[in-house]
């Protein structure tokens, strides 16, 4: 068989896997697409569609330096090629790679400034990038040009969300409903619109999203008591016992359990636009002392101090890893437990928990972990706790919402809540946030955090200071 033979039947087979991979990726099976598209690639190894759209399953698949890999093949073959440049700008955006992300997508913009999704994906770079009047003139634009797209509209609302804007920033985070992740409830009754008194009336307010999400929006559940409604809150039974415990809820249902009688009901982050909040406004919710949450129970076993330290200190490092990774390497936070007066509790939840043994670290902290079977026994631990150290999760808006002090690391792109700049956060007086300055750099906030606990540890006074 002669090589011209050979090199054909390759190119025939190749194309047929790239088909077979498109069917996939259609059918949504994309660990049988990125296994087509990968033989199509070794087929015909100079076949960029191939290599491209390996590229986007490897991608979904969260393999993504393979990705990077892959899109950078196919940019060796079809370097002016704006659809390959956007992909590679998105997976390098997910990275944490901003800046090498701008260049791919503001080059894939240049080429086609009319296509709205390399315009929608370079506003995204731009707004990480913390650069958010410019990222809101194109959100802005997008939204105009296509007011059917619930996309543009729920980025354009985050984004003056980040600038501050809450009226407008709340009143269009209402466009979630049209995301194709958040599908509306469809309870029935009337909905709590806009502007509509609650005063006299029994009001549901409905479970959406996360555990952080549910327990920063809580603060507003007494608001709506003080304005006369009586409130039914429904909710993850993870948090029923401790949201029954907020002053003015009436009653505390599960989420999809069978609901009693109300009069209008609201999901539970609307609250902040139906209540009209703006940034101005929102430190009139907040509660004297800064504390809105409290532990409906202490804990079985009580915390104690061990002997010779001065401080209980929680750490928490590692979320969900999706919109975003909001972690922290452990092994990183080692400098942090370096001054024996500090006793370190661990309230690392779920598999990561694993990392204590892992790394060595069970010997330098207890495992608070068995004991904490909800947010209620949680909260019980960080009110016997001096200080919480956490990653942006669910804890830190528990441990703040508590009024306990919180400090808690941030990753260079941080959510809307936390803003860019400042140290303090406007929703959680108690809280201190440090700051990746870069999204490679795990050491410098560390290290703030560790000069902020030595000092900390000197303000305190040993008792007993011969004890062993």
């Amino acid at each position: 068989m002669t090589s011209a033979v050979h090199h054909a039947e390759a190119l025939t087979e190749a194309g047929q896997a790239l088909a077979e991979g498109g069917q996939a990726w259609t059918a949504g099976d994309v660990p049988r697409a990125a296994a087509a598209f990968g033989r199509a690639a070794l087929l015909a190894p100079t076949m960029a569609q191939a290599h491209g759209n390996l590229g986007v399953a490897l991608r979904r698949l969260g393999r993504l330096d393979a990705a990077l890999t892959s899109y950078g093949r196919a940019l060796a073959l079809t370097p002016d090629d704006p659809a390959l440049h956007s992909n590679m700008g998105n997976a390098l955006r997910e990275m944490g790679m901003l800046e090498q992300a701008e260049a791919h997508l503001a080059r894939a913009h240049a080429a086609r400034p009319d296509e709205a999704s390399f315009t929608y994906n370079l506003a995204l770079v731009i707004r990480d990038r913390r650069r958010h009047a410019e990222a809101r003139q194109m959100m802005a634009d997008l939204a105009r040009a296509h007011p059917g797209n619930a996309d543009y509209a729920w980025d354009l609302a985050l984004t003056d969300l980040y600038l501050t804007d809450y009226a407008r920033g709340f009143a269009g985070y209402e466009a979630r409903w049209g995301l194709a992740r958040t599908p509306p409830r469809d309870l029935p009754g009337e909905r709590w619109r806009f502007g509509a008194a609650i005063a006299g009336k029994t009001v549901l307010i409905a479970a959406e999203q996360g555990f952080g999400d549910a327990l920063q929006f809580a603060r507003f559940l007494p608001v709506l008591a003080r304005q006369g409604a009586k409130v039914i809150v429904e909710c993850q039974p993870e948090l029923m016992a401790l949201f029954a415990a907020i002053p003015g809820i009436t009653q505390v249902v599960e989420k999809h359990g069978a609901l009693p009688a109300y009069d209008l009901w609201a999901p539970m982050m609307s609250l902040a636009w139906l209540l009209g909040v703006t940034w101005q406004t929102l430190p009139q919710t907040l509660p004297t002392p800064p504390a809105y949450l409290t532990a409906p129970q202490p804990l079985a076993q009580p915390l104690g101090r061990p002997p010779g330290t001065v401080l209980n200190v929680g750490l928490i490092w590692a979320g969900k890893t999706t919109p975003r990774d909001r972690s922290w390497p452990l092994e990183k936070l080692l400098p942090l437990m370096e001054d024996p007066r500090a006793a370190f509790w661990s309230l690392q939840m779920g598999d990561r928990a694993g990392d204590l043994a892992r790394l060595g670290m069970n010997t330098m902290m207890r495992d608070l972990a068995p004991r904490l079977h909800s947010f209620a026994h949680t909260a019980g631990a960080m009110a016997e706790l001096d200080l919480i150290i956490t990653i942006d999760t669910s804890a830190a808006h528990l441990a703040a919402a508590l009024g306990r002090p919180t400090w808690i690391l941030l990753r260079t792109v941080s959510d809307w809540r936390w803003l860019d700049e400042p140290a303090h956060c406007a929703w959680y007086p108690t809280a201190t946030l440090f700051r990746q300055p870069d999204p490679a750099d795990f050491t410098t906030p560390v290290e703030q955090v560790r000069q902020a606990l030595t000092q900390m540890l000197d303000k305190r006074q040993l008792p007993n200071s011969g004890a062993l």
